[in-house]
């Protein structure tokens, strides 16, 4: 026991609180083959929107919002409006809007001056040579006056020492995390490795600090004279826990009791990465992809403080206990005169004001400083593109659409919008729905050539049940040959793996192989296309069959792997059914077909692949879930107990969202009399995906005009690129979520940026159905939104910049180089043409019922999204505000909306984001 705790009746669980308040800070991402899209600032969830990315940038070293001058640019093409600036500086500043400013302006009028000029702050050999070369020179008295104003101005904060290497790096003794993290990474990147490596950690399988101090309390330790102490140190402490020897750290490098918290949150932050992943492993086990060692933040936290006492005793000399005591905190550096002067002098002179008129203006500068001003460009960028959106809203008038002869229920994603609007325009009897793309079944599901199970399910839910598919009875013996096949080469593959990584067995096979390498390489870049329908090909020979079936009915003799239960009963099957019919609204309407449309994303070469994938399935592949309600739906059992009609089929589908390819299931299953409806929406299914890659073409930089047909060929070749860093563009440009009937929607043209949620607010007199799909939709995608937010506003604090340099580790993220912090976010290769606007949320539903759901909302509430209500009696719109926890009706500015005949018509020949438009409906042009 440490002697900062001997006072302390329970210093373990005040440690371990610590640690885990500290641990909700850390990234939520998980392992990048199930990549889950979530709020980059979850932790600041009950803070207002606008204080969280300020407190959060602070802690994590990242900016808020986009710089002033990005902004400006987008003021400049007209995407910002100067009355979306003045509407937002009113609401800002109340009455005091109307003030005068030294006699001259009003302060509104004043704040619009400077966010219309250029203020830039500078400082340095910049604003020296600024000072001597240009305007400065010529207006010497109005300069000298700013002087003046400027000498009254508050002085900077203190710089935040919380660390030791804080105390270190600000007396200039160096810096302890240059010699802890590379020791750190490798450690934490063996320890969780999912079998990338070629020799397995030892000891691992108990923990990661027992591990850590086998494996260096040993003789001929580290080399690194800092860590030359260690293996004395671990040998000493051999009997103690990681808890203890956490505690004695603490102890050892003077923190108080009541300082542990923020402490260990700085510590944590500082290899923000790493400790996350090892937080995810500890937290949920069953989303690893191979294996999941004992995972513990805690013992994160022992080795962590133990190596960072031991590199600041040898860069002090001294021990630790007394370093913050002996180094007082440097007083802050001052913020120059001058600089404060430079941003006077900027307004002043761009106003035209004289001398003796900047004085007053001081204070108003200093009151509204460069976050402020960056936050009103934000909510005016927003507030441009909510009206946009609303006012197309209330001036569409859908189309009358026919009886429909069959029905698609896709995932409610925004990429599936444009594959929903071209199947209308192929096909206008054909009727589509979106829902959460999971289907409503949760299950751990593990295909017939898959090691293991993976949750395919929002990461909110665990799900109970297990699904394996299974190879039908008479094609298992091929199946069991094909996977010897595998298994064979597999063992192949990995030595020749092995062997290319040793001197001489390297040189022979590289001498021996290295023409047939550099062809394969070379055919995957120049012709693609072409070489993965070859590989295609061959894989088939020892792939497995593909006459398969799920096992979905519950088997009590068979114990699952993962979860509580294989397979599902009878009654929830029915409910889930029941569930997905009503939500969608298709429970008394239904046509003779119904295709189930699961999506996902393949591409070659990409380690962000499955951030492509579908979100509601937590990073997962939708067509098991497509395939698994299908088939519920068409048990006998189940049609009874839900009254589903006789001539009724449900076929499930999936959607490759990088190449446009459509895949169905169970053919063999369909009835005769559905089989010539399948035929036709098959053909209309597979022309609408042709024209979404025409439409997603026009996107990509470089690319020329292209017809149909070039545009389905480029890609595909681009998902088989192994060049190629933007297969697609995932989730980039989402927007809005609407929430209504489609008829609401139709013929709309929404440029990929809408997700949309069906739901009938005539079938839900109580609200209970709207709950249900918003407790589902709304984190979702506001952890979609949000997420690529983020990543665009600062790509190297919050996302994962370029991929150029990316490398995977351990099967679970990527590095920068060889080694460094393990990159969380988005790579600026699928944010690029973003836009990052919250969410806007509009629900089709009478006002009351949308307050009642959701005006208590933390997301809404603290204005992480933003929220309007549709009312489908008034046909009004409602905007509501959560300053005053009140709707306010929503006035168009736009009353009209442009008309063309097709999607195509739209948008062919323009590459950026474009506005809504009327899509059909026998328009002409």
């Amino acid at each position: 026991m440490s002697e900062s705790s001997l006072d302390d009746p329970d210093p373990s669980s005040r440690l371990r609180s610590a640690v885990a308040a500290a641990g909700r800070l850390l990234p939520a991402q998980g392992p990048i083959s199930i990549f889950i899209h979530h709020n980059t600032l979850h932790a600041f969830e009950g803070l207002p929107f606008e204080e969280a990315v300020v407190r959060g940038g602070e802690l994590l070293g990242c900016e808020p919002y986009l710089a002033e001058d990005r902004y400006r640019a987008e003021l400049a093409r007209g995407r910002i409006r100067p009355a979306d600036l003045a509407a937002v500086l009113r609401e800002d500043l109340g009455p005091a809007a109307g003030e005068l400013v030294a006699g001259r302006l009003t302060r509104l009028e004043l704040r619009l001056a400077m966010l219309g000029q250029p203020v830039r702050a500078i400082s340095g050999s910049e604003l020296e040579w600024i000072l001597g070369e240009t305007a400065v020179r010529k207006h010497p008295h109005l300069w000298q006056a700013a002087l003046r104003a400027a000498a009254e101005g508050p002085p900077p904060p203190a710089p935040r020492l919380v660390r030791h290497r804080d105390f270190l790096v600000a007396a200039g003794r160096g810096d302890p995390d240059a010699l802890v993290h590379p020791l750190l990474i490798r450690l934490c990147a063996a320890f969780l490795d999912q079998g990338l490596a070629i020799w397995p950690m030892p000891d691992r399988e108990e923990g990661l600090y027992r591990a850590f101090q086998r494996l260096y309390g040993r003789g001929g330790g580290p080399p690194e004279p800092w860590a030359r102490g260690l293996a004395a140190e671990l040998r000493r402490a051999a009997e103690e826990t990681a808890e203890e020897s956490a505690l004695a750290s603490l102890a050892r490098l003077g923190v108080p009791r009541d300082e542990w918290e923020p402490f260990l949150t700085a510590t944590l932050l500082a290899l923000r990465g790493w400790a996350g992943m090892i937080r995810q492993a500890e937290l949920r086990p069953d989303r690893m992809p191979a294996q999941a060692p004992p995972a513990s933040l805690v013992d994160f936290v022992a080795v962590r403080l133990l190596l960072d006492r031991l590199a600041a005793a040898h860069l002090d000399g001294s021990p630790p206990e007394t370093l913050r005591a002996r180094r007082a905190p440097p007083p802050p550096p001052p913020v120059s005169a001058r600089e404060r002067a430079f941003l006077l002098f900027q307004v002043a002179r761009s106003l035209g004001w004289s001398p003796a008129e900047v004085s007053p203006i001081g204070g108003e500068i200093e009151a509204f400083p460069e976050v402020d001003r960056r936050r009103v460009f934000q909510l005016a960028y927003e507030r441009r593109h909510r009206i946009a959106i609303l006012d197309a809203l209330a001036a569409h008038v859908s189309f009358p659409a026919p009886a429909p002869r069959f029905q698609a229920v896709f995932c409610l994603d925004e990429r599936e919008e444009s594959l929903r609007r071209h199947l209308e325009e192929v096909d206008p009897a054909g009727e589509t729905y979106g829902t959460a793309g999971f289907f409503g079944v949760a299950m751990y599901y593990r295909g017939a050539s898959d090691a293991r199970a993976v949750p395919l399910c929002p990461v909110a839910i665990r799900p109970r049940h297990e699904v394996e598919e299974e190879v039908v009875a008479e094609r298992r013996a091929t199946a069991r040959r094909r996977a010897r096949w595998r298994a064979a080469w597999g063992r192949f593959a990995h030595g020749f793996e092995l062997g290319s990584r040793t001197f001489t067995l390297g040189a022979i096979l590289s001498w021996l192989l290295g023409l047939y390498a550099a062809a394969r390489l070379a055919s995957r870049v120049l012709c693609p296309r072409l070489a993965a329908r070859v590989r295609h090909h061959t894989e088939r020979l020892v792939g497995t069959p593909e006459e398969t079936a799920l096992a979905l009915e519950h088997r009590p003799d068979v114990r699952p792997a993962l979860g509580e239960q294989a397979g599902f009963t009878v009654e929830e099957m029915a409910a889930i059914v029941r569930r997905l019919l009503e939500e969608t609204g298709l429970v008394s309407r239904l046509s003779d077909l119904v295709l189930v449309v699961g999506h996902g994303s393949t591409s070659l070469n990409n380690p962000h692949e499955s951030a492509h994938d579908c979100g509601a399935c937590g990073g997962g592949r939708g067509g098991p879930n497509a395939r698994a309600l299908a088939q519920m739906a068409n048990d006998p059992r189940v049609r009874r107990l839900l009254g589903i009609p006789d001539r009724t089929w449900f076929v499930g589908a999936y959607h490759n969202s990088c190449d446009d390819s459509i895949a169905t299931f169970d053919l063999h299953r369909v009835p005769a009399h559905a089989r010539p409806l399948l035929a036709a929406a098959g053909a209309a299914m597979e022309e609408a995906a042709a024209r979404n890659a025409h439409e997603r073409f026009r996107r990509f930089e470089f690319a020329p005009a292209a017809s149909l047909e070039q545009a389905v060929a480029h890609v595909e070749a681009r998902s088989q690129d192994l060049a190629q860093p933007r297969p697609e563009y995932g989730h980039a440009t989402n927007a809005v979520c609407i929430v209504g009937r489609r008829a609401r929607t139709r013929g709309l043209f929404l440029d990929r940026r809408a997700f949309l949620v069906s739901y009938d607010p005539d079938r839900d007199p109580d609200g209970a159905i709207l709950a249900r799909i918003l407790g589902a939709v709304i984190p979702v995608c506001a952890g979609i939104n949000l997420e690529y937010y983020f990543s665009y506003v600062d790509p190297s604090g919050y996302g994962c910049h370029t991929k150029l340099p990316h490398n995977i580790t351990s099967l679970l993220g990527v590095m920068d180089g060889h080694a460094s912090d393990l990159r969380t976010g988005l790579p600026w290769q699928m944010v690029e043409i973003h836009e990052p606007v919250r969410l806007l949320v509009v629900v089709e539903a009478p006002l009351e019922r949308v307050r009642a759901v959701l005006a208590a909302e933390r997301l809404v509430r603290n204005r992480w999204i933003q929220l309007a209500a549709l009312d489908p009696a008034a046909n009004v719109i409602q905007v509501f505000d959560p300053r005053s926890g009140e709707f306010a009706p929503h006035r168009p500015e736009s009353a009209a909306l442009p008309r063309v005949s097709s999607s195509r018509r739209w948008y062919e020949g323009r590459t950026g984001h474009l506005s809504c438009a009327v899509v059909g409906g026998g328009v002409e042009g």
